[in-house]
């Protein structure tokens, strides 16, 4: 699809929006983990406006839309989206919050799914609409479901243990000293939503995205080490000796939102302040819990590393430093053979 084929795609939201009794939607580049990186299946704002790059997100209204990209983009969002369908502002010097500020009309209810954008990005974003007296409205439904007819399925990427000899601690080891530190901090339950800090505290490597080596998954763990692990079975194999996984729990990714609110009902539930989704954030309170909004222990935990990591990442330098060499090895000889015989190098 060229960036001249996407009046279609627009056409179809707007008709999306007029059902749901929107006037706006908001369509961030990320998924629910807040990946730079996303699957197929998530990359909305591309197949909404062609632009491909990493940081973004559009403004889509009954009459116009609008695309913001940082300073990194000024150029390529000229040369993948079309003009005469999107205005081109810039993410952080002209951000949405205050176009929103300035610009939106009071009445307006402007749709978000809050599974796909962070507490900090969001109350600005709501700020920005009660400031002119909009509405920002949280979606019970994902429009591309409905506007996206070949939309590529969820990833399904396989995911492989990692040995406690490469990771130099067993994954039981760091839950228990995880959920000290979550009890030593005056709460009740961790929730993880980013795809690292999971694939380290389990020991487990995926492939859900090329180039990320972690699976998509969300996590519960309680100060009292219990651990419930939101993740599509299909992507762990049929043997599950293979895993350290007899002290967790296993459960769909769509029911997380659903068992979050059972697990954090009066509780206080620490919650990453940079990376959770706002859904998030909104269930906790909406349960009766308490927020312990803060850096995720296991982040900090994952900074220091077992002499087993260590000497990995020696080993890995080894062999990288092998394979180019050995590639430029084979360049200085390949090259000029195939300049004499005038062939390319390609």
């Amino acid at each position: 699809m060229t960036k001249n084929d996407r009046a279609p795609v627009l056409a179809a939201l707007r008709g999306w929006m007029d059902s749901a009794g929107l006037d706006g939607l908001i369509v961030p580049r990320t998924d629910a983990h807040q990946s730079e990186v996303t699957a197929p299946h998530d990359d909305c704002l591309r197949h909404l406006s062609g632009f491909s790059g990493s940081a973004g997100l559009a403004l889509v209204l009954k009459d116009k839309a609008l695309i913001f990209v940082d300073g990194r983009y000024q150029v390529q969002v000229r040369q993948e989206v079309d003009p005469s369908l999107f205005e081109i502002h810039h993410l952080h010097d002209d951000p949405l919050d205050r176009w929103l500020k300035d610009h939106a009309q009071s009445g307006w209810r402007i749709g978000i799914d809050t599974m796909l954008v962070g507490g900090s990005l969001y109350d600005r974003l709501a700020g920005g609409c009660t400031a002119s007296g909009a509405e920002l409205v949280t979606l019970d439904a994902d429009p591309f479901d409905a506007v996206w007819h070949d939309r590529p399925l969820p990833p399904l990427g396989a995911i492989r243990a990692m040995s406690p000899d490469v990771a130099g601690e067993t994954a039981a080891g760091k839950q228990v000293r995880i959920a000290e530190s979550v009890r030593q901090g005056g709460a009740d339950v961790l929730v993880e939503t980013l795809p690292d800090n999971i694939a380290w505290l389990l020991n487990v490597r995926g492939s859900d995205v090329p180039m990320n080596p972690v699976p998509h998954s969300f996590l519960l763990l309680g100060a009292n080490g219990g651990l419930e692990w939101f993740v599509d079975r299909r992507k762990l194999g049929n043997d599950l000796d293979t895993y350290e996984l007899s002290d967790v729990t296993l459960s769909p990714p769509e029911r997380f939102l659903d068992r979050l609110a059972a697990a954090v009902a009066g509780k206080t539930a620490v919650i990453d302040a940079d990376f959770a989704p706002q859904a998030v954030r909104a269930g906790i309170l909406a349960a009766g819990g308490r927020l312990a909004p803060q850096t995720s222990p296991i982040t900090l935990a994952k900074a220091l590393k077992t002499s087993a990591e260590l000497q990995g990442f020696r080993d890995c330098h080894l062999e990288d430093g092998t394979a180019v060499t050995d590639f430029l090895a084979w360049l200085s000889e390949e090259a000029p053979a195939r300049q004499r015989a005038g062939r390319p190098l390609t």
